[in-house]
């Protein structure tokens, strides 16, 4: 799954449309993202806007400002509970599976995903993404720095865990 997540990162050339609900990136991922849009490419991740995880809220949202400064742009879903895992890829590559973007999920767990080389399949998930995000809040950089105190003091603990989670 990791490597799969590596591949379709690095392959992208326009656009990458990512839902998540336990968004914790490690470093490598992280990478991948920011040479993705130093090409030009369009990332928008679709996180939860509430995780029943306070721990693992905290540890997504600390990873939150090199991806907000290199122009990724994150949504949280405010409709109800997120629990889907999906990626599409220049409208052409699609992934629904059950692995979450964090350690457990993919060095840990055993976790599947169908993934299809299908425009048809990417356009009607892309379409449901768009969706999506129509009940979201988008978060910038400018919000994300001036959060509280509170969820910055918990992002701190969450710091040493993160390869846990």
């Amino acid at each position: 799954m990791y490597m799969m997540y590596l591949f379709a990162i690095s392959s992208a050339q326009r656009a990458i449309y990512l839902t998540n609900p336990y968004f914790v990136p490690d470093a490598g991922i992280t990478s991948a993202l920011i040479d993705a849009r130093a090409r030009g490419v369009r990332i928008v991740l679709l996180l939860p806007g509430d995780i029943d995880h306070e721990i693992v809220e905290a540890a997504s949202r600390a990873g939150f400002g090199r991806l907000l400064d290199v122009g990724v742009e994150i949504y949280e879903y405010q409709a109800g509970l997120l629990h889907a895992k999906t990626m599409t890829i220049d409208g052409e590559w699609a992934m629904v599976g059950s692995a979450n973007m964090d350690n457990r999920s993919l060095a840990l767990n055993n976790e599947i995903s169908l993934v299809a080389y299908d425009r048809e399949v990417a356009g009607r998930l892309q379409s449901i993404f768009e969706e999506d995000l129509s009940h979201s809040r988008a978060i910038d950089a400018q919000t994300w720095r001036t959060r509280s105190a509170w969820k910055r003091f918990w992002e701190y603990l969450s710091w040493p865990i993160r390869s846990l989670l």
